[in-house]
Parts: structure tokens; sequence; C-alpha cells
């Protein structure tokens, strides 16, 4: 009778780097770009990795937003789409993990793909894998393959099948932490206090250190400085969050494109 071989975890460089990421601590690294980075650097001590990166999907607005990268600078990536016809909305639908084939054809990177000059770390064949976490998709990772170039990609796809499952529920945990503070309650009036405590919190910290500066605008006060910067950080993070798609961030601050746009121009934020 046939019996499988015995596989020691010691020695099996797969299972030893799977082993090395399980233990890495939320504590050590809450942020997700952080935490990706330390599994990706962990990952590269065993495999030549050019280029990672960790799509999350948010239900709520049909969002495809880039929360990790690896191997490549965040200035000039794509940082998220509208969830269309693509290899990676095909992988949260089936929660099966595929191969992305074509740049062009995926909404992420058509635009990156028309341009002449884009990175050559981001390139097909790309292995990309669910991670589901109680038994909803919640984003995908997306990897040049990890055993150099061949046609069946199988190797890969069972190793980042093993890796989503380590990593799904530290996302989930990541994704928990960075929502706290809104999403204890569901009471409006609440939701609001507590950001309104967390703002005034902030101001009065930012306010303490600028009082130099303060008193030299003693006269002309300081208040349509501050109200820029703020609007300036707001608009900024929007257009970030929503992949610098203008009508979708405008939508997210509750005010209309022309009021955006004159705000973009006023503030000298370039649109990309």
């Amino acid at each position: 009778m046939l019996t499988q071989p015995f596989i020691n975890p010691r020695t099996n460089p797969e299972l030893k780097c799977l082993h090395e990421i399980s233990q890495i601590s939320l504590a050590t690294f809450p942020h997700l770009q952080d935490y990706f980075t330390e599994v990706i650097k962990i990952l590269s001590g065993y495999f030549p990795v050019e280029y990672s990166a960790l799509i999350l999907y948010n239900s709520r607005n049909d969002f495809l937003s880039v929360e990790g990268l690896y191997g490549v600078q965040r200035d000039g990536h794509p940082q998220g789409c509208s969830r269309r016809a693509g290899t990676f909305s095909s992988v949260l639908e089936s929660r099966q993990p595929m191969i992305l084939q074509n740049l062009k054809h995926e909404p992420l990177f058509s635009e990156m793909a028309k341009e002449q000059k884009r990175d050559d770390k981001i390139h097909p064949p790309m292995p990309c894998i669910p991670i589901v976490a109680d038994s909803a998709s919640i984003g995908v990772l997306a990897m040049t393959p990890l055993y150099g170039p061949r046609e069946d990609f199988a190797e890969d796809l069972q190793f980042l099948s093993m890796l989503s499952v380590i990593l799904a529920p530290a996302v989930k945990s990541c994704l928990a932490l960075k929502s706290v503070p809104l999403a204890k309650t569901d009471n409006p009036k609440l939701k609001f206090s507590m950001l309104e405590e967390s703002l005034e919190a902030s101001l009065t910290r930012f306010l303490d250190k600028l009082a130099p500066y303060a008193e030299s605008k003693a006269q002309t006060g300081i208040m349509g400085d501050i109200i820029s910067v703020v609007e300036k950080m707001l608009i900024k993070s929007a257009l970030e969050k929503v992949g610098h798609v203008q009508v979708a961030a405008a939508h997210l601050l509750g005010i209309n494109r022309n009021t955006l746009h004159k705000k973009m121009k006023n503030l000298k934020i370039k649109p990309r």
C-alpha cells in the first residue's frame, strides 16, 4: 500500500516560508501596507518576487483599491478602479485562482498598459489569488510567477492559495482596525460626534505646533489657511481612494464635479 511521503516543515522551504509569515504580529504591523511589505519581504527570501499587489474589494461602492504594493513605487501605479470585467473581477466572483494574461484587458492596468514607458516589473502572466474571509471575497493577491517562466502555473497557484489562507484573517483584522473609529455604531449622530472629537484632538495638537506661525498671522488670522490645508488633504485622499476618478471623488465628498474641479484648480491639485 502506497503512503504519502512525510514532508518535514523544517526542511521544506515553502512550509518554512508560510510558517514565518504566519508569525507576523499585527501589533507590530497594524497598517496594511506595512504588513504586506513584511509578508513579501519574507517571501522574497525564498522566491524571486519582482512585483506584487494586494487589491481589496469594497462591496459598498463596487470598487477595487490597491492597499499593498511591492517592487514598484506607489506614485505612477494605478490606485484603484470600479470593478468591471477582468481577471480580478472573475477571481472575486468565482473565488478561484486565475492567471492574468493581458494588462490591456484588466481595468486597473488598462491605461497604464497603453503607455510605452511602463514599469517592466509589472507584466503578465500574473497569478491572481482570491482572499476570502468569512465566505466573502475581500480581495485579490496578484504576483509575478514565483517559480519562473513556464506554461503551467499549478505550483504558483497552489502555494499562493495557501498563502492567501494565512493573509485573509490578517487583512480582515487590519481593515477592522482601520475602520474602528466610525464603525462601532450605526447611529449617524454618534458617528459625527466621534468624528468631531477625533478632528478636535488632531487640530488641537496641530495648533500647538503652530505657535510661531500663528503669531505672524495674528492680524489676518489662520482659519483660511487651515481650511485650505484640510480641503486639500480631503480632496487628495478622496482622489487616491477612487483611483483619481473625479466624478467618483466628488460623489465621495458630497459635492458636484464642477465644484471639485474649481477647488482642485484653486488648491493647485494636479489631475492625473
